[in-house]
């Protein structure tokens, strides 16, 4: 059973929130993370959202205040949260980015962090799951990868 928010109420809120960001044009902080498996096997974590762009597959993560934690406690927070999964003690920053691709000026930190175990017990955050491989060669023809998940294996396959 899924824990959280149920899905159609996640989609509402996103639009809500959506239609603010193009009004206001607020500031805001988020993190993404490169969760390898713990395998060393060459793999990674893919989710798609129950929220949003649904058939895209993307990097788990979620927003956070500067103020109140740094970015790898929110990378481990969202973790938890969406997937329930702990990440080994070595989280590192691998990218820094501002966009203003949703409407708002968001400050974006991809970082790379090893996941402690495989299961996972998703929220109702995350309508679907998938340890990929790096070069994805193994997803099915057609699926879209978001630009931050191919931008942080680009800096894990150089």
């Amino acid at each position: 059973m899924r824990r959280g928010i149920p899905a159609p109420l996640l989609r509402l809120a996103n639009g809500l929130r959506q239609a603010y960001w193009k009004v206001f044009k607020p500031r805001t902080f988020g993190v993404k993370v490169l969760v390898l498996h713990p395998d060393d096997s060459g793999r990674f974590l893919l989710v798609q959202h129950s929220y949003g762009d649904r058939d895209l597959w993307s990097l788990p993560g979620g927003g956070y205040r500067p103020r109140r934690e740094s970015a790898e406690d929110a990378a481990r927070r969202e973790c938890r949260e969406e997937l329930g999964i702990e990440l080994r003690p070595s989280v590192a920053i691998i990218s820094e980015h501002v966009t203003s691709q949703e409407g708002k000026l968001d400050h974006l930190v991809i970082l790379r962090g090893q996941a402690v175990a495989p299961e996972l017990s998703p929220n109702s955050e995350v309508a679907a799951t998938r340890w990929a491989e790096l070069d994805l060669s193994a997803l099915p023809e057609g699926w879209r990868v978001s630009q931050w998940a191919r931008a942080a294996i680009a800096t894990v396959t150089k």
